[in-house]
């Protein structure tokens, strides 16, 4: 591996100076869990690696008045887990936070690290295999092994989003706070993440300088369900073959509110907008359950080797919704 000019600063504000100041060849980095293996294999390379972890005012994870949360960036995933209160007020933060890799993982991530981790796409990771996001002229996914890739939303480029934690943010609405050179921003964690047709080498909305500081947490909708179900091939250090988070209100028998995110079926964290318009306002049957099912999977487009996952979508989303 080659050196890297190193900097810990100690304030947002430093680190911002020292991001922009090295421009395209700078990178934050923080647990760095993601970060060592792109850079032993050379996937990015940059000259300048800016550690976050040294920064006080990222670590945090502090409750506010009406229920919700503060969570700094560089908090450890961990520290999610262990989080007494989120375990009762957000259990489905808590549930997917407990499946994210192993607990040596967990006890290094960070909750930004995880947001902001690279494609775990094979073709993306090996430098010498083509790939569109490494400026090849189409995804090698497309016409070879794709059994762990995009149904939903690919547009030519087929990676799936790796972070559980983002299914998780996105379905309690949460929202990301981004902190640059020109101060700092909010944006909805549904809106943090972008396709390939809107930006085909960035996974997120971050600019050169930026840094993801913190994300805010909303309190639960009063007397939701909360659900987290993940399908993995190994119980432990895996990344989701599938994933369905779901915050569900009920007002009498009918749906007052809902949000439903699937995870690892497209290159973003997939809010399924139309089984939620299916959903909203009637009475929780089988048969509306099918409806909103068949809305949200009737878009998909598998690949040679992931129709299965069309399946499996069905089943979790089934499972969540029904109980």
């Amino acid at each position: 591996m080659r050196s890297y000019d190193f900097t810990a600063p100690r304030t947002v504000h430093d680190a911002v100076t020292a991001l922009q100041s090295a421009g395209l060849i700078g990178a934050p980095v923080a647990g760095a869990t993601d970060m060592s293996g792109l850079l032993k294999n050379k996937v990015i390379t940059p000259e300048s690696l800016v550690d976050l972890t040294a920064i006080d005012e990222l670590g945090h994870i502090n409750k506010t008045p009406d229920g919700g949360y503060l969570i700094g960036a560089t908090a450890r995933i961990s520290e999610l887990v262990e989080h007494p209160d989120i375990a009762r007020t957000h259990p489905l933060l808590h549930e997917a936070a407990s499946t994210v890799a192993s607990p040596q993982i967990r006890n290094q991530g960070t909750v930004g690290g995880n947001l902001c981790q690279r494609p775990r796409c094979w073709y993306y990771r090996n430098p010498a295999t083509p790939c569109l996001r490494r400026d090849s002229t189409y995804c090698s996914a497309a016409i070879g092994e794709n059994q762990y890739h995009a149904i939903l939303g690919g547009a030519g480029c087929f990676i799936v989003h790796p972070s559980d934690l983002a299914v998780a943010f996105i379905a309690l609405d949460a929202t990301a706070k981004i902190a640059g050179p020109g101060g700092s921003r909010t944006v909805p964690m549904e809106k943090f993440f972008v396709l390939p047709k809107d930006d085909l080498h960035h996974e997120n909305v971050l600019k050169p300088g930026e840094i993801l500081a913190e994300i805010q947490v909303p309190p639960p909708m009063a007397g939701a369900r909360q659900v987290w179900f993940k399908h993995r091939i190994r119980q432990v250090w895996d990344f989701a073959i599938l994933s369905v988070a779901l915050q569900l209100q009920m007002s009498g028998n009918r749906i007052s509110d809902v949000r439903l995110v699937l995870g690892a079926v497209a290159p973003a964290p997939w809010r399924a907008h139309l089984s939620e318009q299916v959903l909203q306002g009637n009475t929780l049957t089988p048969d509306l359950v099918e409806k909103a099912i068949s809305a949200e999977l009737s878009k998909a487009r598998p690949m040679t080797d992931n129709a299965y996952k069309i399946e499996l979508a069905g089943q979790l989303m089934r499972q969540a919704l029904l109980g």
